[in-house]
């Protein structure tokens, strides 16, 4: 009976440690993963009015412009939109990205906003597709942050035009 009770008492074993190996099976040593690399920061939107419900044209006005401020204060000209060194006579796509953005009930924006429509100085086919592809994430990256105020309403729809232009 005392045998027993000092079993309980014990420490845990090795084994349920990581410190222990079965005859014949070398101990491998636990290596640590390494760190994800920081992205860049999460893009956090104000609050913005639902501008397009406000009957006032005096606050509708200030709205609207409080929400194109905020967009074009994040938008960027992707850098991977840019032409490379292997490709230095890509062109630098420029004009307009039309994006369908979803607004809940709750405020925030149903993932992803959908690129509808690409309005561009050139016909999509002169540009590289990763090009393309940047000024849809960049888009996207910007709208999918928003935040509304909160309404009754069950869900909103607004096409929000984009327009970029290389510095």
């Amino acid at each position: 009976m005392l045998a027993g009770s000092g079993l309980l008492a014990a420490r845990p074993a090795r084994a349920q440690t990581g410190e222990y190996a079965a005859p014949g099976f070398p101990m491998l040593p636990q290596r640590r993963q390494p760190l994800p690399a920081p992205g860049p920061p999460k893009l956090v939107s104000p609050v913005l009015p639902r501008f397009w419900h406000e009957p006032d044209p005096e606050r509708q006005s200030a709205g609207r412009n409080k929400f194109f401020d905020f967009v074009s204060a994040q938008a960027k000209f992707p850098e991977a939109a840019r032409p490379t060194a292997a490709q230095p006579n890509a062109l630098l796509p420029t004009g307009r990205l039309l994006v369908s953005i979803q607004v809940r009930p709750d405020g925030s924006v149903r993932q992803p906003p959908r690129v509808t429509k690409r309005e561009l100085a050139q016909p999509e086919t002169a540009y590289l597709p990763a090009a393309l592809h940047a000024l849809d994430a960049e888009a996207q990256r910007v709208l999918g942050a928003l935040r509304f105020v909160r309404s009754k309403a069950a869900q909103d729809s607004l096409l929000v035009p984009i327009r970029f232009i290389a510095e």
